[in-house]
């Protein structure tokens, strides 16, 4: 649910967190990308990024221009004057190719002394690694957040599909591979580096969420993939697949498509 009133949390000197609702559902992330973006279209002179997730938006302002009980109260007064989000929004749907149980999150897996991390998340699901990839790569996902790294993100499901939830690693990895897709509660991540990280992995995206070199034609306009408000839908593909979309990263033609998502008829997720 959208809070009637937002939780206002001070962070440091420069940092003010707004927790706009508690379920994470589309309705509340779509919510928040509406304040957001009216935060940005008010101008305020002392607001210096926004960052928006699943809950919530981090705001960081100019403590020399405005104090944080000033920063609270021009929100509060923005937010009350009404946030109206449209039944249905446009959104690009880009389709990922995922090789699902690859041999990389595996060795990973293996080298921070877990089993194969799909067959964790079949366990805890009581399904089979099949039933998992089945599922998994059904529903289109809704980007909430970019995240970690530039061109990571977090996503969950929009369709209605038998909904996967698993558990995290209890210490987090020191190293996750560039391109690893992983699965924490009920949000999809992510890795478009190498980084350490904690959510089970569920297989290998063999393209680039981001070229700031431009090597791939599509980033001579677009520096990065992936946007909050953007959906995925998840392509399952061979391992021969795989490694020829690795070898021909450059010349791969993404597909996007443009349509349009609606909150209602997704109203309990």
């Amino acid at each position: 649910m959208v809070y009637p009133d937002p939780v206002f949390l001070i962070g440091g000197d420069s940092y003010i967190t707004l927790e706009l609702g508690d379920d994470g559902s589309l309705y509340l992330n779509l919510y928040i990308l509406k304040v957001e973006k009216m935060m940005r279209a008010a101008e305020f002179p002392w607001l210096i990024d926004t960052t928006a997730a699943r809950t919530t938006i981090m705001v960081q302002y100019d403590p020399i221009k405005i104090h944080a009980d000033g920063v609270v109260l021009e929100l509060r007064g923005l937010i009350s004057s009404g946030v109206n989000v449209p039944e249905k929004v446009p959104s690009k749907l880009i389709h990922l190719p995922v090789l699902y149980n690859d041999p990389m999150t595996r060795e990973c897996a293996k080298a921070h002394h877990m089993p194969p991390n799909l067959e964790v998340i079949a366990e805890e699901n009581n399904i089979s690694p099949e039933d998992v990839i089945r599922i998994h790569s059904h529903p289109r996902y809704f980007i909430s957040y970019t995240c970690f790294t530039y061109g990571s993100f977090g996503a969950f499901p929009i369709d209605h599909v038998m909904i996967l939830k698993n558990s995290k690693y209890k210490l987090p990895r020191k190293w996750t591979p560039a391109g690893a897709l992983g699965m924490g509660g009920t949000t999809t991540n992510l890795y478009a580096t190498s980084s350490p990280g904690g959510v089970m992995l569920l297989g290998h995206v063999p393209v680039r969420t981001f070229d700031t070199a431009c090597r791939n034609k599509y980033f001579r306009e677009h520096r990065l993939l992936v946007h909050p408000g953007d959906t995925i839908r998840f392509h399952p593909i061979s391992e021969n697949e795989h490694d020829y979309i690795i070898k021909h990263a450059d010349e791969y033609v993404y597909r996007i498509d443009d349509i349009t998502i609606g909150w209602r008829e997704n109203a309990d997720l």
